[in-house]
């Protein structure tokens, strides 16, 4: 989340479109916005025709190819206008679809998805890659990072105070 600047540190943990619609509406009352934490495209998604039926545009912010072409997909079927934008690693897109008029998102080719998007193996770990992926970040931190804390800690004390410290001087900000 740290490059996205609709999420401050406090979101970690809330679904992104939880936070980012709250952080939407604190910007501008007027704008209203519906989250849902569904998979884009999954069976059984509350997306459905009359889901797009009803928007008047989309602004979008997902994490994978696979989604982002549904979407597009869906856009153009319902005649809905699309910001299609999006990060993976150091890559960036941003795009205005206007069906009819302009090209479609799935009118270009991206390249393949390398990396697991780490929003997409916390919130929809949906393929056994991002379940392998879950379960060797959980395996990091439990069995490799904390040890190794805890190591640091014992050999430095003071350390274990320094970062206590420091905690607790974040924990005080403003609110």
């Amino acid at each position: 989340l740290n490059r996205q600047f609709l999420f401050r540190p406090s979101d970690l943990g809330a679904p992104k479109s939880t936070a980012a619609a709250a952080k939407c509406a604190q910007l501008n009352p007027a704008f209203r916005a519906v989250a849902h934490e569904a998979a884009v495209g999954a069976p059984g998604s509350p997306f459905d025709d009359a889901f797009w039926g009803g928007l008047d545009g989309v602004i979008n912010a997902l994490d994978n190819v696979a989604a982002r072409l549904h979407v597009d997909r869906m856009c153009v079927l319902h005649r809905k206008p699309l910001l299609e934008s999006g990060t993976a690693g150091t890559k960036a897109n941003t795009q205005v679809v206007l069906p009819g008029l302009t090209a479609s998102y799935g009118a270009s080719t991206d390249p393949p998805d390398d990396d697991i998007p780490v929003c997409t193996v916390k919130a929809f770990p949906y393929v056994l890659e991002h379940c392998v992926q879950w379960a060797r970040d959980l395996f990091e931190a439990q069995f490799v990072q904390a040890p190794r804390r805890v190591n640091a800690w014992a050999a430095r004390p003071d350390a274990l105070a320094a970062e206590l410290g420091q905690r607790g001087a974040g924990a005080g900000g403003a609110g």
